[in-house]
C-alpha cells in the first residue's frame, strides 16, 4: 500500500511540473503567435475541405456565375455528347433505305425521323417530306385514321404510336388529315386522359398516350387556320394537360402508368416523358412540379439503359393484350432535368448539374448505344436528350 501511495504521489507531483512548464509556455507566447496559428489551423481546414469537396464547390461556382436558364455543363461532357450526338445521327439515318424510303413498323420509323430532325433541323438532304407523308399513310388502320404496333388486323388501334404519327407530320411541316385529328379528339375520354388502345373494352386513361395525345395535337395546332378548330384542339390539350397534372403522385413529380387504377406501377421513365410534354405544351403552374422532380433525382449510379414495361392488360374485344409500351428512364429523365432546371434553387440546380454529369460523362451507359440495335427507340430517344444538351447555352 505503501509503494502505491508512493508511486502515486510521484504522478501527481510530475503532472504538477508538466502543468507548470505548460502554463510557463503560454505566458511567453504573444496574442500575435496565437492569431496566426489559429488562421495557420483554418487554412489546412479549409484545404481539407476544399479537396473533399472540389467537385461540388465547381458545380456551385459554375451555376452561380452561368446566365439565367444555362444548364453549365463540363465541357469534357459536352465534347463527349457532341460525338455520340454525330454518331447516333449517322447510324440512324443510316437504317433508312440507301434511296430515301422507309419500310418497317410505324413507332421506331416515326421515332428515328423526329431524332433526326431536331438533331438537325436544316438538314434537306435527308428523306423528304412527301416520302414521310406516304409511307405513314400506307400503313395507317384500314378503319380509321391511325396506327398499330404493326400493320395487321390482329393488332389494336394504338394511341401513343398513332400520336408519335402525328407528331412526326408535324415536325417536317405535314398537316394532319382532317380524319387523323378526329380520331385523337374523338378517342379522349371524359375525364380528359386517353387510353392506351382506342377499343378497349373499359376506358382508362395511360398517362404515357395522354402525354403523347396533346404534345401530337399541340404541334399539329400550329396548321390549323379555322379559329373553331384551333380553339377545339386548345381545349383537348388543356384538358389532357390538366388530367396529367392533377394525377401526379401527391407532392412529387411521379406518375403511374395508369393513375389510380388496378395494378398501376409508378415510373421513372413516364414521368420524365409527361413533364416533357407538359412544358413543350406550355402548361401552367409547372414550378412545384418541377422543383419536386429535382428533389427527387435518384442518387447513386448512373441510370441503366434497360426500358420499363407496364404490366397492364387490356381487354379489346374478345382478346387481352399487353400494353407493352416501353419507358425509358434515362432520356426522358435528362430532358425532364434540363426543362426544370431554370427554376430551382441554388442546391437543387447544384444537384440538377451533377446528376446530369454523371449521367452524361464519357463513359456512362448512354455512350454505349450504338443506334443499331434491334429497337431503335432507344437510340432515337438517347439523339434526343443529348441534342437538348448541346443546344443548351455554354457557360
Amino acid at each position: 500500500m505503501k509503494s502505491a501511495k508512493a508511486s502515486l504521489d510521484s504522478l501527481r507531483e510530475r503532472a504538477a511540473g508538466a502543468a507548470s512548464a505548460c502554463l510557463a509556455w503560454l505566458k511567453r507566447r504573444s496574442r500575435r503567435d496565437f492569431l496566426l496559428s489559429g488562421l495557420a489551423l483554418v487554412l489546412v481546414v479549409a484545404s481539407i475541405v476544399a479537396v473533399a469537396f472540389a467537385g461540388t464547390l465547381s458545380r456551385y461556382y459554375r451555376v452561380m456565375v452561368a446566365p439565367a436558364g444555362t444548364v453549365p455543363l463540363s465541357e469534357e461532357s459536352r465534347s463527349a455528347m457532341d460525338g455520340k450526338a454525330k454518331q447516333l445521327a449517322a447510324a440512324l439515318e443510316a437504317r433508312l433505305d440507301r434511296k430515301k424510303d422507309l419500310s418497317g413498323e410505324a413507332w421506331p420509323s416515326a421515332q428515328i425521323l423526329v431524332a433526326l430532325r431536331e438533331n438537325d433541323p436544316g438538314n434537306s438532304r435527308r428523306i423528304n417530306s412527301r416520302t414521310i407523308e406516304r409511307y405513314f399513310r400506307s400503313i395507317a388502320g384500314p378503319e380509321c385514321a391511325c396506327w398499330r404496333r404493326q400493320p395487321k388486323a390482329q393488332f389494336p388501334n394504338h394511341l401513343g404510336l398513332s400520336a408519335w404519327v402525328v407528331w412526326t407530320l408535324a415536325a417536317y411541316g405535314i398537316p394532319a388529315q382532317r380524319g387523323e385529328i378526329e380520331f385523337l379528339l374523338s378517342t379522349q375520354d371524359r375525364d380528359g386522359g386517353w387510353p392506351i388502345f382506342s377499343d378497349a373494352r373499359q376506358k382508362q386513361s395511360s398517362s404515357y398516350a395522354t402525354a403523347a395525345a396533346i404534345f401530337a395535337l399541340h404541334q399539329q395546332s400550329k396548321f390549323e387556320t379555322s379559329p373553331e378548330r384551333r380553339s377545339r384542339l386548345a381545349a383537348a390539350v388543356q384538358r389532357g394537360a390538366d388530367w396529367l397534372t392533377s394525377r401526379a403522385a401527391p407532392g412529387r413529380a411521379r406518375w403511374a402508368d395508369y393513375p389510380g387504377g388496378s395494378g398501376s406501377r409508378e415510373s421513372l421513365g413516364v414521368s420524365g416523358f409527361v413533364l416533357y410534354v407538359l412544358h413543350g405544351v406550355g402548361a401552367p403552374g409547372l414550378v412545384e412540379l418541377d422543383r419536386a422532380w429535382l428533389r427527387e433525382l435518384p442518387d447513386g449510379e448512373p441510370l441503366a439503359l434497360g426500358g420499363e414495361v407496364s404490366p397492364k392488360k387490356i381487354q379489346v374485344g374478345a382478346r387481352s393484350y399487353r400494353d407493352d409500351t416501353r419507358y425509358y428512364a434515362l432520356p426522358w429523365g435528362i430532358l425532364a432535368t434540363v426543362l426544370a432546371y431554370p427554376i430551382a434553387s441554388l442546391e437543387d440546380r447544384a444537384r440538377a448539374i451533377e446528376w446530369l454529369e454523371r449521367n452524361l460523362e464519357p463513359g456512362a451507359p448512354l455512350y454505349s448505344v450504338t443506334g443499331r440495335e434491334r429497337n431503335v427507340s432507344i437510340g432515337a430517344e438517347i439523339l434526343l436528350a443529348l441534342r437538348a444538351n448541346l443546344e443548351a447555352k455554354r457557360d
